[in-house]
């Protein structure tokens, strides 16, 4: 852990402060070109110690180090574009060459675990070339432990880098070694085995590494595509985002929170209620001051719109207090949201949003046990019901 921050630290050019685009971007390309050197050494070994020992796994697991130079790459390739500003066709920036980058590795990853399934399934039903065993010794195992243990810091470094930048590249190359960890675990098995008269059993540690790489890939390309597609914010930076709103002064709520992430840089919209009392110009004031907020504490681009709502008012709690009633059996901890209320003796219409959960099925139901709670105390009131979709996990 020390080591790392140290390597990092002596890396990092003067005047690079950390949280910028700098730091980020050189956090980046440092992992790459420490698993570009570490990986192409290992693959060297691997390669060797494969060759003498005639090991399918062994030769198998070689290659698939020498992929991750490959995927060493596309990760620095693709911190250097992301790193590139906002220009005319993408003036959102290009923060997703990083998921795209992502994206790459699981692909490669995939296409290596097909082959050395294949050279698996070769060496166990239509070969009849064993292991030397003459060359099986303890020293030659331990060499390759000792890759395996070299593996597990490259990995450890990566996932240190990745969760220090929040990033979903480095952390996929750290599944990447990890699995590599895994299927060299499984190749000395193999190894051993053969020592001991069971030769068979490197072909099946082949198929082990085929799917253990194959997992690795699917797992990270789902990251990647679910990012790409546009994955809904955590309810932790949802409740970050409501938190630093409502400590600006007149913001009272906030909801239908909407953030898009490319890269590190995040755009959020979102409304915020206000006392309906208040002046066009404070509002326009308390959106400005909300707006700021959030740009400098999260890094984003922010839009709000403000709802003026009537926040106070025993009728007004009286209602709040009867919608929540009927929501109760359905169980799903719902708010209201941007509750109006139109006329007073007697209240002629009743106006609110309620956030649900994007695949919630229960609308129809939730709608009709609102409809006949208020219709007992506001017979006469028109209700507007509108549902929102949730954009949060």
């Amino acid at each position: 852990m020390r080591f790392n921050l140290f390597l990092l630290n002596k890396t990092l050019p003067r005047g690079v402060e950390p949280g910028s685009p700098e730091y980020r971007g050189h956090v980046g390309v440092l992992e790459g070109w420490v698993s570009i050197i570490g990986n192409f050494i290992l693959f060297v070994i691997k390669l060797i110690f494969g060759w003498m020992a005639n090991s399918i796994a062994l030769i198998a697991d070689a290659f698939h180090t020498l992929s991750d130079v490959a995927t060493s790459i596309v990760v620095i390739v693709g911190f250097k574009v992301s790193q590139k500003p906002a220009d005319k066709e993408h003036p959102f920036g290009h923060g997703r060459a990083e998921t795209i980058a992502t994206l790459t590795i699981a692909i490669l990853m995939a296409v290596v675990a097909l082959e050395f399934f294949k050279g698996a399934v070769d060496r166990l039903f239509f070969s009849d070339s064993d292991i030397d065993v003459t060359q099986l010794d303890w020293i030659f195992i331990s060499v390759v432990t000792l890759t395996a243990l070299a593996k597990w810091w490259m990995a450890s470094f990566a996932y240190q880098l990745g969760d220090l930048i929040n990033s979903d590249a480095l952390k996929g190359d750290a599944v990447h070694h990890k699995s590599d960890v895994y299927t060299t675990v499984l190749v000395i098995a193999g190894l051993i085995a053969a020592k001991y008269g069971i030769p068979h059993v490197d072909g099946i540690m082949g198929l082990g590494v085929a799917v253990m790489i194959l997992q690795a890939a699917y797992e990270i390309a789902r990251e990647a595509i679910d990012d790409l597609l546009g994955k809904p914010a955590t309810a932790e930076f949802i409740q970050e985002i409501t938190s630093l709103a409502t400590t600006v002064p007149g913001a009272q709520q906030v909801h239908d929170v909407v953030v898009h992430n490319y890269g590190d840089q995040s755009f959020i919209s979102l409304h915020i209620e206000i006392d309906e009392k208040t002046s066009p110009a404070i509002a326009h004031n308390i959106a400005d001051n909300v707006e700021h907020k959030l740009a400098h504490e999260l890094n984003a681009e922010v839009v709000t719109h403000i709802d003026p709502v009537a926040d106070s008012g025993e009728m007004v709690q009286n209602i709040r207090g009867v919608i929540e009633k009927a929501l109760t059996p359905f169980n799903k901890g719902f708010s209201v949201q941007d509750l109006r209320i139109v006329g007073e003796g007697p209240v002629e219409s009743i106006l609110f949003e309620l956030p649900v959960p994007a695949d919630c099925s229960q609308q129809d139901e939730m709608e009709a046990a609102i409809r006949k709670a208020l219709e007992v105390a506001h017979e006469r009131a028109a209700v507007i019901i509108e549902f929102k979709a949730q954009m949060t996990e």
